[in-house]
């Protein structure tokens, strides 16, 4: 019998049961400086301060340990210059998001979508660890409409306006709120973007309705797109994805597969 093992679910599982301190960070760090050997990632810490340094030498510091899997490959394929504009849908702690903003240079600008208050707060903590100029926060959700949904806070990359089975499994971590939502197309015009060169999604299951509200920003710049899909309900929304993007004029949709859940990437006409 051949056994797959999720990396991934079994470092987290063994570093939420270790203590916070010098030996969960030296372990943290090991992990994935193996996990991601061949990427040619490094991580460590700096006193408090969590340290990432990509093979290409961009570094992103963060006031909190984060997964450093999106700067492994997930932007590999695409034509990041300075000057780029970026939408990180679903910014998290934002420490992509500053990683981000040192690749598109001073020139470039990236607009970070987070409707979680802890994430928010850590997103101005790391702007500023970072010392970039070039980053917006929109402190609002994704969406095809305007207005207020429910949301199931937990302060870190779970959080979601779907619930999924994170919150099914550990309802007590998380606290639903109130958040007000927007569409990527009106942040578009709102901010008077003279282009867009890459959407990069992760929403926990809520890209649909992000893809349908971006519908004019996705037809008029053509961008690269990275989506993140989620299983909501017991179906996969990689589909729907696909469908949106394809209806959107790409003629390129690749879907790449991963042990947890596939990304789709799409680019040109």
């Amino acid at each position: 019998m051949i056994v797959h093992v999720n990396w991934k679910n079994l470092a987290r599982r063994i570093h939420a049961a270790l203590p916070a301190g010098a030996l969960r960070n030296a372990l943290t760090c090991r992990a994935y400086r193996w996990m991601y050997r061949h990427a040619g990632l490094w991580c460590g810490f700096d006193g408090p301060t969590f340290v990432v340094r990509t093979r290409d030498g961009t570094e992103v510091r963060s006031v909190q340990e984060f997964d450093p899997a999106p700067l492994v490959n997930d932007f590999d394929p695409v034509p990041l210059n300075e000057g780029s504009i970026v939408l990180d849908i679903g910014a998290n702690i934002g420490a992509v998001s500053c990683w981000l903003a040192r690749r598109v240079g001073r020139t470039g600008r990236v607009i970070a979508f987070e409707p979680d208050p802890k994430n928010l707060e850590r997103i101005r903590q790391n702007i500023e660890l970072n010392q970039v100029r070039n980053v917006t926060i929109v402190d609002r959700g994704a969406w095809d409409h305007e207005g207020e949904l429910s949301f199931w806070a937990e302060g870190g990359y779970t959080s979601s306006f779907q619930r999924t089975s994170y919150v099914e499994q550990r309802p007590d971590r998380y606290q639903c709120i109130r958040v007000p939502v927007t569409t990527i197309d009106r942040v578009v015009r709102d901010l008077e973007l003279p282009q867009v060169d890459l959407i990069k999604m992760d929403i926990e299951g809520s890209e649909v309705a992000a893809l349908r509200g971006a519908r004019d920003t996705l037809r008029r710049w053509r961008p690269w797109v990275i989506v993140e899909t989620h299983v909501v309900e017991g179906r996969g929304t990689e589909a729907d994805v696909r469908a949106e993007l394809e209806a959107a004029g790409f003629g390129r949709v690749e879907v790449i597969p991963d042990i947890e859940t596939s990304v789709v990437l799409a680019y040109g006409p």
